[in-house]
């Protein structure tokens, strides 16, 4: 979308959440602006993603401070592990707060 230069995505957990990823390239920065909105709970982040390694992270905070990362992980062109982690100092330790195995399916 937007020439190549934004990917948008749509995820719908039900019961969980639901709600839209829009990922802008900066080249500058050889990096992502991530916005997560999930209009359901009222909740948004901004991120900053790159790679590392065979991996993309994605780093920001809530607006309590607290840190934030999200990882995707074992990336296939149908599958990927994606684990959203806090932490509460500074990113010294993580806490796992949420654990997905996402697949295609075709329709």
């Amino acid at each position: 979308m937007l020439g190549g230069r934004a990917v948008q995505d749509v995820w719908s957990l039900p019961g969980f959440f639901h709600g839209t990823t829009l990922r802008i390239y900066d080249p500058g920065q050889d990096a992502w602006h991530i916005r997560w909105n999930d209009p359901v709970k009222q909740y948004y982040t901004h991120q900053i993603g790159r790679a590392e390694g065979r991996d993309i992270v994605q780093h920001g905070k809530l607006e309590d401070g607290t840190a934030i990362r999200w990882r995707f992980t074992k990336i296939t062109p149908d599958s990927f592990h994606w684990i959203g982690d806090q932490s509460h100092d500074g990113g010294t330790s993580w806490r796992v707060q949420a654990d997905f195995r996402a697949k295609r399916i075709k329709i």
